[in-house]
């Protein structure tokens, strides 16, 4: 139980920053959206109410932490996952409060 609790108290700052990280509305919409797979720049700017700069922060922010990871093709601009526990963690999110429904099936 000692080594449990200490494990616990070594990782809860870590914890707590990543979920910081993820608790803005706007970046757990664009998580959520990259859950489902890659998704390209423009694409992901087309489903928030920000301005491109307000965007672009957001972005920035998830990159800078390695929440996403970008793939340029072209001009364009790719973004994904990168993190293997926001995916784990957006999946737990997803069932606890966007449980699918009859018309997510069809």
């Amino acid at each position: 139980m000692k080594n449990k609790l200490a494990k616990i108290h070594n990782k809860a700052a870590e914890v707590s920053e990543l979920l910081k990280l993820m608790a803005h509305a706007d970046r757990m919409v664009v998580l959520c959206l990259l859950s489902a797979g890659e998704m390209g720049v423009s694409e992901l700017r087309e489903h928030t109410k920000l301005s491109q700069s307000a965007f672009s922060q957001h972005l920035g922010v998830l990159r800078k932490n390695e929440l996403v990871k970008i793939r340029k093709e072209s001009q364009q601009v790719f973004y994904s996952l990168a993190d293997g526990r926001v995916s784990l963690l957006l999946n737990a999110l997803q069932q606890a409060f966007c449980p699918p429904d009859e018309s997510d099936k069809e």
